[in-house]
Formats: structure tokens, sequence, C-alpha cells
């Protein structure tokens, strides 16, 4: 909380922060920055003409200041008044004199000038793009912190949301907007978007802290709520989540917000609901697929009331009567069988299951598959059936593979949006005993039913396509 003790400190960056958080809706309603309502002595009138509200927004500050440091209301309304009178009056007599006359407060000047650049600019747009290149100019001598506050103010500003992002109806794509800023890379088409394509083409926002602060912010407003960012549906939800969680962990500014983890924490807490788990469970007709969805759930949802649900269900799953029947389809094979069964066991062993609990769920499994008959066919007659790592990554989602070919994929559940047509570059990931590769491939859908996506693809190494013929060939 910043508390203002002189007229300087009036103007400064925190106080003009301040002053954007307690005067929002004025600033927006009137189309302008608190730095263009501080060092502006023309929106010093129009304020002080709106009735009441200069008082109001005096008065705000001083409730919040007030409850840090127990002094009466009024007391502190006084000083904000003459503190506020002082500052303006500085304003106007560097405004007078000229922003460039000597003896001047350079942080006044700097203000000054950047004000009147700013009133000149037709859009918000243009306002963003004068900051981007006053800060890489430094043209503004006194002003980096400044320049860094004002943008701030702008990436947050209501009505510059259609300027410089194109609305935030959609929240996938602010979100994914939000991530661009801060210096990730995307294929979003960029072009009609210039201050976006700027900041992303300099590296993101890295040393501007106000406006990674902004940024944070602002992502933190997208991920609150109940209401799905990607899918109505749970199964195309859960693995867009899981994507957007890596990507921020990518960015250590991000990853480093625990308002931003809490967030997130949330809304992986509620996939252990029976409206999100239910579907997603039943679209898994084996129950080692259904054991593998559970247990990922358990890795990556922190919320220890949702952990304990994941558990008591996972164990009813382990022992379940029919748990040996229908372990597996009847188009397994012994690959299967062994793959499936090394991944239960090490996830067992490595989700953080308390003990004694760990104990007793990996001791259950163990007696369960002993009953289960193993299967007599080979991968190598049915090389078309997926191992349980096997995946598709489409857009940094990684997505389950389900059968495969030297030309053919089918994998799911597929990311939302997807549609026949789409022509895509994937990364297809192969692990088992015969065959470990990662391989580029251009795929392109034919047909996607019940969020399962077939496509044809052709790989982009020679090399690797030669691996894949002689796997199938052999």
């Amino acid at each position: 909380m910043m508390f203002c003790e002189n007229a300087s400190q009036t103007l400064g960056d925190e106080a003009r922060e301040l002053i954007f958080q307690v005067a929002r809706g004025y600033l927006e309603r009137h189309g302008i920055t608190a730095t263009q309502l501080v060092f502006d002595p023309a929106q010093h009138a129009a304020l002080l003409d709106d009735g009441a509200r200069f008082q109001e927004i005096l008065q705000r500050i001083a409730l919040q200041q007030g409850q840090h440091t127990r002094r009466p209301v009024s007391e502190r309304m006084k000083e904000l008044t003459a503190l506020a009178e002082a500052a303006m009056a500085r304003v106007k007599a560097v405004q007078q004199a000229g922003p460039a006359a000597p003896g001047s407060d350079p942080v006044v000047q700097a203000g000054v000038l950047l004000a009147q650049l700013l009133n000149r600019l037709p859009d918000w747009n243009a306002r963003a793009l004068q900051c981007l290149d006053l800060l890489r100019a430094r043209t503004v001598a006194q002003g980096f912190g400044m320049l860094d506050q004002t943008l701030a103010e702008i990436l947050r500003l209501k009505p510059a949301v259609a300027d410089l992002f194109g609305g935030e109806s959609d929240r996938a794509r602010m979100i994914e907007l939000c991530l661009i800023l801060s210096g990730g890379g995307s294929d979003l088409d960029m072009s009609a978007l210039p201050v976006v394509q700027r900041i992303s083409r300099e590296g993101g926002l890295s040393g501007l802290p106000r406006c990674q602060a902004a940024l944070r912010e602002r992502l933190l407003e997208l991920l609150g709520g109940s209401l799905p960012l990607y899918a109505a549906e749970a199964y195309e939800e859960w693995p867009a989540l899981l994507a957007l969680k890596q990507r921020m962990r990518s960015r250590p500014e991000l990853d480093a917000d625990w308002q931003l983890a809490t967030a997130m924490a949330r809304r992986f807490a509620r996939f252990a609901n029976p409206e999100q788990l239910n579907p997603m469970l039943a679209r898994e007709p084996e129950f080692a697929r259904k054991v593998l969805l559970l247990l990922q759930l358990c890795r990556e949802i922190d919320d220890e009331t949702a952990k304990m649900e994941l558990h008591g269900i996972l164990g009813h799953y382990l022992e379940h009567k029919d748990f040996s029947a229908r372990f597996l389809g009847a188009q397994a094979t012994r690959e299967d069988f062994d793959d499936l069964a090394a991944t239960i066991s090490g996830d067992l062993a490595g989700v953080g299951i308390p003990e004694p609990r760990r104990s007793h769920l990996q001791e259950v499994f163990r007696s369960q598959l002993a009953k289960v008959p193993r299967p007599a066919g080979s991968r190598a007659a049915q090389r078309g059936i997926a191992g349980p790592a096997d995946c598709v990554t489409v857009g940094g989602i990684r997505v389950p593979l389900r059968n495969w070919s030297p030309a053919a994929l089918q994998f799911g559940p597929c990311p939302p949006g997807m549609a026949v047509g789409d022509r895509l570059a994937v990364t297809v990931s192969i692990r088992n005993a015969s065959l470990s590769i990662d391989f580029g491939a251009e795929a392109e859908i034919l047909r996607v039913t019940d969020g399962l996506a077939a496509a044809r693809y052709r790989c982009q190494d020679s090399g690797d396509e030669a691996q894949v013929r002689a796997f199938f060939a052999g």
C-alpha cells in the first residue's frame, strides 16, 4: 500500500498505480490512463468539475490506507486533499513554463510530455505502441518506470481490450494472447494485433515488472470462475488444461505466482467431481485405461480432498469383481498387457498415494493382475494398436494414440476445435520394446467421431519414415 507523504510521491509510479486501481471506472469512462489524469491540468479541471468524483476517489484511497494505519479516515482525507492540490499545482506550473524549461522536476517534465503524447494519439493501439517505442529508445530518460506503469494500465483497461486483443469474449484466445505476451511462442495469427505482434517479436514483457504483474492479473481473471475454458466436454477440457499447465510452468514469472497456481489447482480439482469424472471414465471401456486415467488425475491434482476421492475410486476399480475380465479388450496383445501392467505399477508407486493405502492398492493390483488371462496374440501381428505411452502432440497438447499404421493415425480425445480437413504439424511418440521414436509428421484430419480423430500422415524425415516402415514390416 502506497502512503504518500509529499507532493512528489503523489506523482510517483506507485501512487499512479493506486489511482488506477481506485479510479479505474472513471478512467475507462473517459478513455484515459492515470498518467494522463495526473499530468494533464485539463484532466484535473474535468475531474474537479465532475461533481463529487474527486472527493470520492480520495475517500477510497483514504479508506484503504486507514485500514492499514488505523488512523481516522477524515484525518487522512485532509492530508490527501492537500497533497493532491499541491501536486496539481506543480504539474500546472511545469506545463505553463514548458516541459523543457530549466529547473523543472524531471519526473513532472517526463509525465507532462508523456501525457501530451498520449492525448494526441487516436486509439489504444497507438498509445501502447508509443509506450513501446519510448521504452526501446529510452527517450524519456526519467520515465522508464512511468512507461512501464502506463503500459500496464493500458493492458488492463476494458476500452483497450478491443483495440489490443480484438475483444475478450473468447477466454481461451485471451489466455493464448497472455501467454504470447509473456514471451511464449504461438501459431496464432497476430497480423491484426500490432501490439501483441510487436511484444511477441521483442521477446515478451521481460524487464517490465508492472506489465508482467498486469499480465498475471489478467490471467488470474481469465482462470477464475467455473465455466470450461476450452471445451464443454471434460475429456476435451482435460488435455487442453494439461497443455496450459505445461506452458505456464515454462514461464518462470507465471510458474512462481502462487495466485495463478491456486486458480489452476481449483480448475484441476473439479475433475474429481462426478459430473466431470464419470463421463471421462465412461469413455474408457478397459479397466486398465480407467486406472491409468485415475492415476494421471492423482498426479496432476493438488487438492487433498479431491485426491482422497480419487484414491477411493481407484480402489473401487482395482478391487472390482470384474477386474480380471475387463482389464484389457479383446484386441489386446501380450505387449499391451506387459506395458500397461508396468505403467500402472510404476504410477501406483509414484503418484504420491499416502501409506498405508499405497501398499494396500499395490497388493490388490498384484493379486488381481495374477488373475487376468494373458493375451495370446503378439503386437507383431497387430502392430496397429498403440501402447499406453504412445501419443500424438498437437499444438503442445499430448493426446493418447489409439491405433496407427505407416500412413494413418487414430488419436483422442482430440483437442477442441479440430475439424475434418485440418492440416496439422504433429509429433508422434512411440514407446515399446521394438521401437522408441519421436517423429514429426504432416497430418490431415479425415474423420472426427466421439472425440477420436482419424488422420492420414506423412513423416517429415525420410530416416524416421524408414524406421516406421521397418517396424511394420517386421
